[in-house]
């Protein structure tokens, strides 16, 4: 039997040898996993347990991440093969098998012209031990073309039990996150009580995507936002480096991205192809805003469009940082109508243009920076008011070879002219932001806080704590601030 499936991929091989515009791709997909098989396969071997391997050289032990830009070698096996002109047909216990990804069937077909196929009796996983931590079922999924996916009676299982069950799923698979959360976010706060958070992707595509969130809170009924963006000259990638606000440092504190691996070496982080200008839109319902001087603030945008630029690391330095540590200068112009509660009843147009970025002056080696920084915003209300910003820091930040990040950020503002809304005003005109994430072993340890220097107290402090697997990543947060605790869980290698 093997001697015919080897028979069954040269055959393969030549057809895609005879037709240059063939690549064979044999797809299959559950839950944001893409499997992409480019050429024919080197080797297929057979795999009778659907759970775990049973070779140990078939195992992938866990892998932290790397872009190494190279094909990763893929497995592929089945009862049975067969090619019929631009059909690939799969049946009896088929398995693929992709890095850490793990894909089941009971048979499988795919159409190299159309780019469709289907998968019945699918399970899933990106877990590598004998009991996975996770895994996904579905009783079919069909590829369409463009990663699409539309997958039926889904079940997400941790362990042995089952917590979600759809009927239906239509999502697209990029491969542009290392961490997947299909799970709501449950919290409780002072200002909502108990909270339900969950973002839906409503297109996803590689130039554009669109995003409804919702959260629902026991005190506050719903909040609602649709984000929606466009990448011009390039496709939407996840930039890894950081941006000159509190949020962002925020988020790369707490949020917790895998550790590269050992021997990776960083500039393989660096995005190819990514899309620096990007036009966006939004549109919310009771945003939060989070101000310094009222906790309960929204904000409703309805809507606001614009179009900001990212570029690259300023540096006076040849050398190149690691990309993890780059901090984008960014310039974003918008104009949307806005109305915020407490404290208005009608809706007011507003015209802003905002400037930030940093400079890369003095060489400290690629995991080691320290650089001024500056901020510059300019607003036109329908009123006739206008109001404008100044700010200027020093931002130090440096990464540890395990992965750990250090970063401490001070910020000075003054403002001029006249703004009707409490949300564009200054906060915290003399800032000091620190975060850390760290390390150990199987644990990930976050901290950031904000001090108010002007006022000489600590204006908020979150903490997060969460623990990794191969595949899982489970985590608590606590906003003090808010008095927030948020528990999550994300599926890594998705």
């Amino acid at each position: 039997m093997a001697n015919k499936l080897v028979a069954v991929n040269n055959a393969a091989s030549r057809i895609l040898g005879r037709r240059g515009r063939y690549r064979l791709r044999f797809v299959f997909c559950l839950a944001g996993v893409l499997f992409v098989i480019i050429g024919a396969t080197s080797a297929l071997f057979a795999q009778d347990n659907p759970i775990a391997p049973t070779r140990e050289q078939d195992v992938i032990k866990p892998q932290a991440e790397c872009n190494a830009g190279g094909p990763v070698p893929v497995s592929i096996s089945a009862s049975a093969f067969e090619l019929t002109d631009s059909k690939v047909f799969g049946r009896g216990k088929l398995s693929i098998i992709k890095g850490n990804q793990r894909l089941y069937a009971s048979e499988a077909e795919y159409d190299l012209d159309t780019e469709i196929g289907t998968a019945r009796d699918v399970y899933f996983t990106t877990c590598t031990c004998q009991k996975p931590d996770y895994h996904i079922t579905a009783d079919s999924v069909k590829i369409l073309p463009n990663n699409k996916l539309v997958a039926r009676d889904v079940s997400v299982y941790l362990g042995r039990t089952r917590l979600l069950k759809m009927p239906k799923m239509l999502f697209r698979m990029g491969g542009r996150s290392s961490l997947a959360n299909i799970f709501p976010r449950v919290g409780n706060s002072t200002q909502d009580g108990l909270t339900l958070r969950q973002s839906f992707r409503v297109i996803d595509t590689d130039h554009s995507r669109t995003t409804l969130n919702l959260k629902l809170t026991e005190k506050n009924s719903f909040q609602a936002g649709l984000d929606t963006k466009y990448g011009i000259g390039g496709k939407l990638i996840d930039m890894p480096g950081r941006y000159l606000t509190y949020g962002s440092m925020r988020s790369r504190t707490l949020e917790a991205p895998q550790p590269i691996a050992e021997n990776c070496d960083p500039q393989l982080l660096r995005p190819k192809n990514a899309a620096r200008l990007l036009p966006y839109g939004k549109f919310t319902i009771r945003q939060r805003t989070y101000d310094a001087n009222d906790p309960g603030l929204v904000v409703y945008r309805q809507p606001e469009i614009g179009v900001s630029y990212v570029g690259t690391q300023l540096s006076l330095t040849k050398e190149k940082l690691d990309p993890r540590l780059e901090l984008y200068p960014q310039i974003t112009a918008n104009w949307g109508i806005y109305k915020e509660s407490p404290g208005q009843e009608s809706s007011l147009a507003r015209g802003q243009i905002v400037m930030q970025g940093g400079l890369n002056a003095v060489w400290l080696g690629p995991k080691t920076t320290i650089q001024p920084v500056g901020i510059i915003s300019y607003a036109d209300y329908a009123g006739g008011d206008t109001f404008r910003t100044y700010g200027f820091g020093i931002d130090a930040a440096h990464l540890s070879d395990n992965g750990a990040f250090y970063s401490a950020r001070y910020i000075s503002r003054t403002s001029s002219g006249e703004t009707p809304f409490q949300f564009d005003d200054i906060d915290i005109r003399q800032e000091l932001d620190v975060g850390i994430r760290t390390y150990l072993k199987k644990h990930v340890f976050g901290f950031a806080l904000n001090y108010d220097m002007s006022g000489g107290y600590l204006f908020d402090w979150q903490v997060l704590y969460g623990q990794r697997t191969d595949c899982l990543e489970m985590y608590v947060r606590w906003d003090n601030r808010f008095k927030h605790l948020s528990f999550d869980i994300g599926l890594i290698n998705l």
